[in-house]
């Protein structure tokens, strides 16, 4: 490599080490937490069991909380539970 180019890699390692940046006013890259990755499952319910799912995702929306993803995993470690069974250990 140039000598240029390691210059410029160390000065890159010490930026990431520090957290610095030789121009404070310039956009920082902030790390988004993202939800866990999801596996889609079809399967059936009756149409009563659905709209009232429908109406707590709806509830829930308004109060800003959990999404239809996160209450349908609550509901199924509700089943592991009851069930005995450990979703981390399969």
């Amino acid at each position: 490599m140039a000598d240029w180019m390691d210059e410029e890699n160390e000065r890159a390692e010490d930026t990431a080490q520090t957290g610095e940046t030789t121009n404070a006013k310039a956009p920082q890259l902030v790390r988004v937490n993202r939800e866990p990755a999801r596996k889609q499952k079809n399967f059936y319910i009756q149409d009563t069991y659905a709209a009232a799912f429908e109406t707590l995702v709806f509830k829930q929306k308004l109060a800003k909380g959990p999404k239809a993803p996160q209450l349908a995993e609550e509901a199924l470690d509700m089943l592991f539970e009851k069930y005995g069974i450990d979703p981390n250990n399969l």
